[in-house]
């Protein structure tokens, strides 16, 4: 493999936890020269990173505003043009789009590419997902997949690039200019010998923010404790909730809001004991920096999912059905924001600060979590408080499940099919029967629309008649899973399966259905 290209138009979390593939990819294919494309509104932790030979930047928020206004249409697509021009003057053994937005896909598109991993397009305009793992990336972000999912958006990354995680955290480095910058910021605030714990009060949707003046009693608390100064995180845009937070304080800690770039925030969070944070970008900052954080999971936000990918790391949840929601929905009474009590904060701060290992008591129900690597170096959360075994035990027998039939010769593409291969599981009694009698019902009618579709001339009401079968199938499976929450996962996955089906002719088009009921049968028996 000579050339790679990594496409992630995200934030700077989401580029933060491309590191770790990042890292592998080197030391997999030291040879090969790997392509970092990302946005010019986050350009500014890229001297922070590593393990990239080149990077083009994107100014998609520039050809948003062209578009949106019909005197500059031609001229975005002059800037698109003479950008896709400048990445795609080569063939590239492997792109890995990271980003989920079709305009990402339309973009990988139009680059010569021998294997994609991730979202792209086919010469119609249809988005496709390609891999397996980016298939069951794009599966759970559906409903209440989410739920059940225990591998981390880095693990996810490393396995849609072909390369095994390794145990290792998301990485940067601090540079020069960061390093006095912080140093200097600190000395104009009179910092003492105290440790600091940073509070980062913001984050990208406010479904997701614990509030203020829960913020301004959590640093309260640790300050009149003793032996600790806060100091509030955060960009220019977060400067309102800083001034919410600190017009109620009674403990003035140091304001940093809105005074870091990119560079001296990563320095001042290597100079902290601890960082409280909602899930947002200052928390990779702080997985990268080594500092444990206590992290608050609200709104959709998953531990599991994009928690810090670093070991020590707590995570508080709180203690709802509901929890994480679903992304699509605008919720009207946000509960989760003040589920989270500030003692169960301050709790899980001393825990961190003191290097303990038990987690008090909370009478308020909120759940604790833990990270840690695992033996395959996967990310892991351990619960420490009030979870809730039976839906741990499914969680990680899907997590072992996926990591089996995901990599290796349990998954293996035959052109535009995904041909399932023997697992290695020892089949048990289904905990799921019903499941598995629709995904055996799967088999046998798409079997049978193979047969029929062989035939000269085609049987067309036969056809018909089994393609209503088929409807019924997938419409049993929907209600199943709606009715079972815990059945998403399996049932998500091959919807995904055969929504990214490319085939063309009938017969091939029932082959492929078939191979999606066919690992949803074997996976339903294993489980």
């Amino acid at each position: 493999m000579k050339e790679i290209l990594l496409l992630n138009l995200g934030r700077y979390g989401d580029l933060i936890q491309t590191t770790p593939l990042l890292r592998r990819l080197k030391a997999t294919h030291p040879s090969a020269r790997v392509t970092l494309v990302g946005q010019h509104r986050f350009r500014a932790v890229l001297p922070l990173m590593s393990g990239f030979d080149r990077c083009f930047l994107l100014d998609q928020d520039q050809l948003t505003r062209s578009l949106a206004r019909a005197e500059g249409i031609p001229a975005a697509y002059r800037a698109l043009e003479e950008f896709v021009g400048s990445v795609g003057g080569q063939r590239y053994d492997l792109v890995i789009n990271l980003t989920s937005s079709d305009f990402s896909a339309q973009l990988v598109a139009l680059l010569d590419t021998v294997a994609v991993a991730g979202k792209t397009s086919d010469n119609d305009g249809r988005t496709l997902v390609k891999s397996p793992w980016a298939l069951y990336l794009y599966s759970f972000l559906r409903g209440d997949s989410r739920r059940y999912n225990r591998i981390n958006l880095a693990d996810i990354f490393c396995n849609m690039g072909g390369v095994q995680p390794d145990g290792k955290p998301v990485e940067l480095r601090e540079t020069k200019e960061g390093g006095s910058s912080a140093v200097s910021f600190l000395t104009r605030a009179g910092v003492s010998d105290l440790p600091l714990v940073g509070l980062q009060l913001g984050a990208s949707d406010s479904i997701r923010c614990w509030p203020a003046a829960s913020f301004a009693r959590l640093s309260d608390l640790l300050q009149e404790s003793g032996g600790v100064r806060t100091i509030l995180l955060g960009s220019p845009a977060e400067l309102p909730l800083a001034q919410e937070a600190l017009s109620l304080m009674k403990h003035q800690p140091i304001n940093a809001v809105g005074k870091t770039d990119i560079p001296g925030l990563f320095s001042l969070l290597r100079r902290c004991a601890l960082l409280v944070s909602n899930d947002t970008g200052t928390m990779h900052f702080a997985a990268a920096a080594g500092i444990p954080t206590v992290m608050l999971t609200l709104g959709p936000a998953s531990l599991f999912c994009t928690g810090p990918f670093s070991a020590g790391n707590l995570a508080l949840q709180p203690p709802l059905p509901c929890s994480p929601c679903r992304y699509e929905p605008a919720c009207g009474n946000p509960v989760c924001r003040v589920a989270i009590s500030v003692e169960s904060v301050e709790s899980a701060c001393r825990l961190l600060l003191r290097g303990g290992s038990d987690a008090q008591n909370d009478d308020h129900g909120t759940k604790l979590y833990r990270s840690d690597f695992g033996l395959d170096g996967y990310l892991e959360w351990e619960p420490l408080r009030n979870g809730d075994a039976a839906a741990e035990e499914l969680s990680h027998k899907y997590a072992r499940l996926w990591k089996k039939v995901l990599v290796g010769s349990g998954f293996e593409v035959q052109g535009s099919r995904f041909k399932v291969q023997g697992s290695g599981f020892k089949v048990t009694e289904p905990r799921f029967p019903e499941l598995l009698r629709l995904t055996m019902e799967g088999c046998e009618v798409t079997a049978k629309i193979m047969a029929a579709a062989r035939q000269s001339p085609l049987p067309l009401d036969s056809i018909g008649a089994l393609g209503e079968e088929e409807a019924s199938v997938e419409s049993g499976m929907r209600c199943l899973a709606g009715r079972s929450p815990e059945l998403s996962p399996l049932v998500d996955f091959m919807t995904i399966m055969k929504e990214n089906i490319t085939a063309t002719n009938l017969d091939a088009i029932a082959a492929a259905t078939h191979d999606a009921y066919a690992l949803g049968n074997r996976l339903t028996a294993l489980l």
